[in-house]
């Protein structure tokens, strides 16, 4: 995914290091690293396992951007685009993977902070036992898919890609447009951000489920009404491994039609 305009340099000077401060449950650590060179992920998801003391504990890492909205750190990319967004300080939760409630936050599911903050601080005790686990969701490989039909109106569509690999794109390029909305006072424009253009060969073409001039509504269940260009592609980037994106397609003609719960007429 990229944006269609240029990327200018943010403004003012940066701090080479970033203060790193991470929460484990009701426990605080903190750390630094070099913003030039932050190195990889992999080598960055042992510092928390050593300042917490849990070296040999699965966990998920994420971080509060400057939004306010929790991101996942879970590949090079989005580890990279945390650290370089820091000012001045990174704040990261940590979670066991055991205890995390995949069905509200999974690798790369975006959430909203609150949310997480009520589950990072909650005492263990109260917790919740963990349900029995056949097979954990990552044993599994997953495929791109249209979900929630049940769910959303039909004139929308929520489709969740899957991409393998740090190398694979997800294939499509967004841009700036207006929408037309209907209001108590009539039809009224308003600003949009659209898919405007699919890679060919790319996941997003391959998968048949997005097209160009389709608009996007929601990013992993967060509306981006009111977000910038930019704040929209941040979002896509860093939840790229597992993104659900909810659109309102161009071509209304290939929208999954519902069978009505009730048949027949009236007399």
């Amino acid at each position: 995914m990229s944006r269609r305009h240029p990327h200018g340099a943010g403004s003012g000077c940066l701090d080479p290091t970033v203060a790193v401060k991470s929460t484990f449950g009701a426990e605080f650590r903190r750390f630094s690293l070099e913003r030039s060179k932050p190195g990889k992920f992999k080598e960055f998801y042992g510092l928390p396992q050593h300042v917490h003391k849990i070296p040999n504990v699965d966990i998920l890492v994420s971080y509060a951007d400057i939004h306010g909205d929790v991101l996942p750190i879970n590949n090079d990319a989005n580890y990279h685009k945390a650290v370089s967004a820091a000012n001045p300080l990174l704040r990261i939760f940590i979670q066991k993977k055991e205890e995390a409630d995949y069905s509200a936050f999974g690798t790369g599911t975006l959430i909203k902070k609150k949310n997480v903050l009520t589950k990072l601080f909650r005492p263990d005790k109260q917790r919740k036992k963990p349900h029995i686990v056949i097979s954990m969701p990552q044993d599994f490989r997953p495929v791109s898919s249209i979900i929630d039909v049940d769910i959303l109106p039909e004139t929308h569509r929520r489709v969740r890609l899957y991409k393998y690999g740090t190398e694979e794109h997800l294939g499509f390029y967004i841009q700036d447009g207006s929408s037309v909305r209907v209001t108590p006072h009539g039809l009224e424009k308003v600003p949009g951000i659209f898919i405007s253009r699919l890679v060919p060969g790319g996941l997003a073409q391959s998968t048949g489920l997005l097209a160009v001039n389709d608009e996007v509504l929601e990013v992993n269940g967060t509306e981006v009404s009111g977000k910038s260009l930019d704040q929209v592609a941040d979002m896509m980037i860093a939840n790229s491994h597992d993104l659900t994106i909810t659109v309102r397609p161009a071509n209304q003609r290939n929208n999954i039609i519902r069978k009505s719960q009730t048949s027949g007429s009236s007399g």
